[in-house]
């Protein structure tokens, strides 16, 4: 016994002051650091140890066990104090905003509020069963039955509750993120047991219960990532071709700072034919929810003044309503601007002015866009191509499937040449390299020219000498395998006129 209060008696009489002293210096230390620790280390030293001493001087040194309600209530004050003090540490260690140390946890503020409630019920329940010593199942009782009531009177706010945590539990947003529920976009700032509160981008701020949250369909814009996705429809006219469309939409978005390029899927599509435009639709994405309204709008800009400078044009519903008597429509012009364009061309010049419009009486105006195939290789042509705008490839596919490009042509090239022999096969494939306007003349029509103008003949044997050439030296690599192909009978060996005038002798016997 004497023993034993020996070792209570040091104990507090060095004990305690040593630790106060300790606690002093550690909550000095943390001061200094600006440390959030400092609030329950300053509690620790002047709410928990001056009771925690009191109680333990009465009950080991002076025995006095027998003071009934005195000490009960003593007994009481300290663990208040600890509920006090253990509040202190929990709000620093478990935080519901961003967490500024790393031994700090964040939780929704449910959550912080729940461990705050099994503190206080736990140690409550310590309180009343062992220090007041009170009969706790009648307590259990008489809650089962009131809760019953609580339960019939309270069946919003407990759908709200319940809802709450197993939204949390299953945690689809966090504080911080951007949500669409139903009709409501904002961000989120705050999440309790009863409601989740949005703040929108005009700065409102919008409560939704748990209990509707749980039953609405969630966007949350942060998940996966917060990189966000922009649909963005315009309308061009019907005159602006859909691939130089195409081409500005791109041109905008790579010039437009904000677009996130190396993350999603970037769409640039025609999406549908109305009544005053062809519309185009544009998905990219931006780094966030916020940024998507500044980017949007920036790439908005840029698209405008982009299609003004190349001609674009966005055109407005109107309609204006004409009474007119209707009249047939007059061809006559298309032969005469072909007839035109024609004469300009050098390899037509000396040719009268009326073979050339009789050519383009049967000459056909085509169009094709960017990566058409126009003639494949091997097929029947259908007649002598001139570019009137645009450009395309020649290539030719050898026996092991690789192409090999022969010529580029533009405006003013022509391609098709193999109309000049019987079987009129391509010895090449040609496809469009951008937006091509072509125009097509009538094979029996080019093949009476040939005969008639040797002149005509000798200048188009000129212009594709180079392609001949550039075909023999593909032969050269194929030398050896099967030569008797469409390639030996179109562009190799021989002018035009000689091969021509071979073709017919073949048909004629």
């Amino acid at each position: 016994m004497k023993q034993s209060l020996w070792i209570w008696g040091l104990l507090l009489i060095f004990g305690f002051p040593i630790l106060t002293i300790i606690l002093g210096e550690l909550k000095s230390y943390l001061q200094r650091q600006d440390n959030p620790l400092q609030e329950f280390i300053n509690n620790l030293q002047k709410i928990v140890l001056p009771p925690l001493v009191i109680l333990l001087i009465l009950q080991k040194i002076l025995h006095l066990q027998n003071l009934g309600t005195t000490l009960q209530i003593l007994e009481t004050v300290l663990w208040f104090s600890i509920i006090y003090t253990a509040f202190s540490l929990i709000k620093v260690i478990l935080v519901t905003d961003e967490k500024q140390y790393s031994w700090q946890v964040t939780i929704p503020n449910i959550f912080f509020q729940v461990a705050r409630g099994a503190i206080v019920l736990g140690v409550g329940t310590y309180i009343l069963g062992e220090i007041w010593k009170l009969d706790l199942t009648q307590v259990v009782a008489a809650l089962g039955v009131g809760s019953i009531v609580v339960a019939l009177a309270l069946q919003d706010t407990l759908s709200n509750l319940v809802s709450g945590f197993l939204l949390l539990a299953e945690t689809p947003f966090k504080q911080g993120d951007w949500l669409k529920i139903s009709e409501t976009e904002g961000k989120v700032i705050d999440m309790n047991w009863r409601a989740v509160r949005l703040q929108t981008i005009e700065g409102n701020v919008v409560i939704i219960p748990n209990g509707v949250l749980g039953k609405e369909t969630i966007l949350n814009y942060n998940l996966p990532h917060p990189a966000m996705g922009i649909w963005f429809e315009i309308g061009f006219s019907y005159n602006d071709p859909p691939n130089k469309v195409k081409k500005i939409l791109r041109q905008a978005l790579m010039e437009t700072k904000g677009v996130v390029h190396d993350r999603g899927l970037k769409l640039i599509s025609t999406g549908s034919y109305d009544d005053f435009s062809i519309t185009y639709r544009v998905m990219f994405m931006t780094p966030n929810y916020l940024s998507s309204y500044k980017v949007g709008n920036d790439f908005r800009s840029r698209l405008y003044y982009l299609a003004k400078r190349h001609g674009l044009t966005i055109p407005f519903p109107i309609r204006h309503v004409h009474h007119t008597k209707l009249e047939p429509v007059n061809l006559e012009d298309r032969p005469q601007k072909i007839a035109e364009y024609l004469q300009s061309l050098p390899y037509f010049e000396g040719i009268e002015c009326e073979i050339i419009e009789k050519l383009a009486l049967d000459g056909e105006v085509e169009y094709y866009g960017l990566g058409e195939p126009i003639v494949q290789q091997g097929e029947l042509v259908e007649g002598l191509y001139i570019i009137e705008q645009g450009c395309a490839t020649l290539a030719f596919q050898d026996i092991r499937g690789r192409q090999h490009t022969v010529a580029r042509v533009s405006k003013g090239d022509f391609f098709g040449e193999s109309v000049f022999v019987s079987d009129k096969t391509s010895a090449v494939s040609i496809s469009a390299t951008e937006d091509l306007q072509v125009i097509r003349l009538d094979a029996d029509a080019v093949a009476n020219l040939i005969a008639e103008r040797p002149l005509f003949t000798k200048q188009i044997d000129e212009l594709i000498d180079a392609r001949r050439k550039t075909l023999r030296q593909l032969r050269g690599l194929e030398r050896g395998e099967a030569e008797n192909t469409a390639l030996d009978r179109s562009l190799t060996g021989g002018s035009i006129l000689d091969r021509f005038r071979s073709a017919r002798n073949r048909q004629d016997a």
